[in-house]
């Protein structure tokens, strides 16, 4: 009984080997999950010998069979499972029935010619494999209470943005067969991708954005949900982003569906809306409620709804973990905001790059201030705005053959008084300027790429934080001819972000003008026309 049982582990590991490999590789074939000993294999295999080149002919009579078989083009002609297999018999029927409709899923034509979504079902097959094929979501009773709490999370993927079209979604009142069964976990594993940002790789849109995402093995997916139980939708829909400026968003999106849809009583709350985003200075004031109103319904109705769906899906790029602490700027907002245990502590304008140089985005952490800065001048701005040549009260020097730049600290340092680091791949950062009527304009996009800041000072207190000792005097008290130092406690998260779309503190959702043109990017890579 021992032998029996140990051939019976052994079988199962060899194939769900096989078939994790064949998944990640190419379409499985069905007596791969089947594989037989080595020395059974030997035996059993039709070669058909040929020589190449000076080999001598084979002659089975003179020649041992091992060497025949190495120096031989061997053809392996694969059986279907026998029935008297033992490890097949050993299989329980619904396990062999997952096993057997694994083989024919993981490389069905209509998945041939999609190389993401055949990779993601040889992974899932490897998943089924681990297990010795038991279903994730039926039993011997039919579906499990997972799998009708997961099929409801899945019917309302449109509420995250999120888009299943061409996937086949079960139904518990249908019979809970093996087809249904792969289908939900296909429909599960996308989900969770899409809900993490799988949609769209960030650095594609541009080389200035710095975001990066993390979709998650859909084998780990299926384990985590499925074992959810009752609470499987739930943890399913955990895969999107926790932020509370995303689920601002949703819940407009959920409204603004509803308003379509012909609920009366959301007009006023949508018109309130379109109402509010236009009472700052980065967008001219709404002229008429018949202006709003086009704005919230009919043909340009789905170009909002789009550009929130374009908002939540930046929402992504984010670590889940932005920090209790943290800076926020957004650039299409032309605003910087410093928070504490979910709170602004304080809020500036800000001056970011222009169109054509623009702020790149990216998460990083504070760890100085410097006050009195110097500034080297990047190589781009001396040899594509000054040419080669260099003003009055710059100091040149030169490095491995370079021409180095350097502005003494000083009242007309381009850095102004102050400078805010946080080491990053862009090599930007934040800084006072000598050109603070620039602040007054709305339109706030004047930069190479770093961002300007009003009231620096102020800025560095709020940095700094409570029960520092730094307050915004004893900052200024530094300022002089030589740089000084503040090192920061602890790192402080910075995250440069893009968004055009948000709800603000009186709820009402807020629209920015898309400066560099990702929005639309953002729209057109998920499928949205215009």
């Amino acid at each position: 009984m021992q032998a029996r049982a140990f051939f019976y582990r052994s079988a199962l590991s060899a194939a769900a080997l096989a078939l994790a490999l064949a998944g990640a590789q190419a379409a499985p074939r069905r007596a791969n999950l089947f594989t037989p000993p080595a020395g059974v294999a030997l035996t059993g295999l039709t070669k058909a010998p040929t020589a190449a080149g000076d080999a001598l002919p084979l002659d089975a009579s003179q020649t041992p069979s091992l060497v025949a078989l190495t120096a031989s083009k061997l053809r392996v002609e694969p059986a279907p499972p026998d029935d008297l297999d033992l490890a097949w018999t050993l299989l329980p029927d619904d396990q062999r029935g997952v096993a057997l409709a694994l083989q024919d899923w993981v490389g069905a034509p209509d998945v041939a010619r999609d190389a993401s979504r055949r990779a993601q079902r040889g992974k899932i097959a490897g998943a089924y494999a681990a297990r010795q094929f038991a279903p994730f979501w039926t039993d011997a009773s039919g579906w499990r209470e997972s799998a009708a709490s997961a099929i409801s999370r899945l019917r309302a993927a449109n509420e995250d943005g999120l888009d299943l079209r061409g996937l086949a979604i079960p139904s518990t009142e249908r019979d809970a067969s093996v087809a249904n069964e792969l289908a939900l976990s296909e429909a599960v594993a996308t989900y969770a991708h899409q809900a993490r940002g799988g949609r769209l790789q960030p650095e594609r849109l541009s080389r200035l954005i710095g975001a990066k995402t993390a979709p998650p093995d859909p084998a780990q997916v299926l384990i985590t949900v499925a074992g959810a139980n009752e609470r499987a939708g739930e943890t399913l829909q955990g895969y999107n982003p926790p932020h509370y400026g995303y689920e601002q968003l949703r819940e407009k999106l959920i409204e603004l569906r509803s308003h379509r849809a012909g609920l009366p009583e959301l007009t006023d709350t949508l018109a309130a809306a379109e109402e509010g985003v236009a009472q700052t200075d980065a967008m001219p004031p709404a002229r008429s409620k018949r202006r709003r109103m086009e704005t919230l319904g009919g043909a340009s109705t789905s170009h909002l709804e789009a550009e929130i769906i374009a908002n939540m899906e930046r929402w992504r790029w984010l670590p889940r973990d932005m920090g209790d602490e943290r800076i926020e700027v957004n650039i299409p907002d032309f605003e910087l905001a410093v928070i504490r245990n979910g709170a602004v502590t304080h809020r500036t304008r800000v001056i970011v790059g222009k169109e054509e140089t623009p702020t790149p985005i990216f998460s990083d952490e504070m760890v100085e201030i410097i006050v009195n800065p110097s500034w080297y001048v990047p190589q781009s701005i001396i040899q594509k705005e000054w040419h080669g040549g260099v003003g009055a009260g710059y100091q040149v020097s030169y490095r491995n053959g370079q021409m180095v730049v350097r502005q003494p600290p000083g009242e007309k340092n381009a850095l102004g008084r102050i400078k805010f680091v946080f080491p990053n791949d862009f090599a930007v950062y934040m800084h006072d300027t000598p050109s603070r009527g620039l602040f007054a304009q709305s339109h706030r996009a004047f930069s190479h790429g770093c961002m300007r800041v009003d009231q620096p000072f102020a800025l560095a207190e709020a940095v700094l934080g409570p029960g520092s000792g730094w307050s915004e005097e004893r900052v200024k008290k530094l300022v002089g001819d030589n740089e000084r130092y503040i090192n920061l406690r602890k790192p402080l998260p910075v995250h440069v972000v893009y968004f055009t779309a948000y709800v603000d503190d009186m709820g009402r959702l807020v629209q920015r003008p898309d400066l560099y043109g990702y929005s639309a990017r953002v729209r057109k890579a998920l499928g949205f026309s215009g």
